[in-house]
């Protein structure tokens, strides 16, 4: 039987025509865990979320996963919470190609429909996956369900762990930072004010510059709460005319983590009030003249 190569328990992987169930606290190992599975494997993946694109982009390069929300909202990207539209959206999946399909918000699902039906919905998934060259997983809280409960969806799904190195290990391998370089901060990692840190990234020069380097640099550029989206445009650009854009936004970048230095050594000389919205003008790249006029002449 064939298998997704992610790590799961250890290392050991998913089989292919397999439904399991990871238990999770917080998105967040899920989204780590689902970019190293985008990374190691060529295999599509699916993620039905609770939460929207935007919220997404923190932590995960939805340009290599098919994403849909879960929410009642319409619109583009959209899924209601109703387990006839997710089954057949799964079943015209899995009936091509191979991959992975990852189902979060069983809890709402359950809370929706009950929990003798949204378990009669997961047999029929393990049915439907008899004999593909898809794998599902269920990410749950076990927490929020009755114990019992949660016992009978193991019998159906068996409990994985996953494992695999943090996103901060997957990006140190696609960006080599210069010596002098700060590490990319992790999501614990905050200012007094509780905005992430701002760290100096390594130039990425003309030479071997990609799109898939552009992707990783944008998300690493999100994470530190930067408003990029002046050089998402580049992600369709030819590599020349993408490079220049990036440049320009590169530029803004650098300035910007060196301004918010420069305030962090005066900081004793401003207002809360005057802190606070500095340092959101600089995380949207706005204003960078009228800040650095403001703070820094005499």
């Amino acid at each position: 039987m064939e298998r997704l190569n992610v790590g799961v328990n250890g290392g050991k992987n998913l089989d292919k025509g397999q439904l399991y169930c990871c238990e999770i606290d917080s998105n967040l190992p899920l989204l780590e865990w689902i970019d190293h599975a985008v990374q190691s494997s060529d295999d599509h993946v699916v993620f039905f979320s609770r939460l929207p694109h935007r919220r997404l982009l923190d932590q995960l390069d939805i340009t290599k996963v098919e994403t849909y929300w879960l929410t009642d909202r319409i619109g583009q990207g959209h899924i209601a919470p109703d387990l006839g539209q997710v089954h057949s959206l799964i079943l015209a999946r899995i009936k091509n190609h191979r991959g992975l399909i990852i189902l979060e918000g069983l809890e709402w699902l359950v809370a929706l429909h009950g929990e003798t039906t949204v378990l009669n919905f997961i047999r029929s998934l393990r049915d439907d996956l008899h004999r593909t060259q898809w794998s599902l997983l269920l990410p749950v809280n076990p927490l929020a369900f009755n114990s019992i409960w949660v016992a009978r969806l193991h019998r159906e799904a068996p409990l994985m762990e996953l494992s695999g190195p943090r996103t901060e290990s997957i990006e140190s391998r696609t960006f080599d930072e210069e010596p002098h370089e700060e590490p990319l901060p992790d999501d614990r990692g905050s200012t007094e004010e509780g905005l992430p840190h701002l760290v100096m990234l390594t130039r990425l020069p003309e030479i071997g510059f990609t799109k898939h380097i552009l992707r990783k640099r944008i998300l690493q550029w999100r994470r530190m709460g930067l408003d990029v989206s002046e050089v998402e445009p580049a992600l369709y650009l030819e590599d020349s005319d993408a490079h220049a854009l990036y440049s320009i936004v590169e530029e803004k970048v650098r300035r910007a983590v060196e301004l918010e230095r420069r305030i962090e050594a005066v900081k004793s000389n401003l207002s809360a009030s005057e802190l606070t919205t500095s340092k959101f003008r600089i995380r949207q790249l706005t204003g960078l003249d009228q800040i650095e006029s403001m703070m820094f002449t005499d």
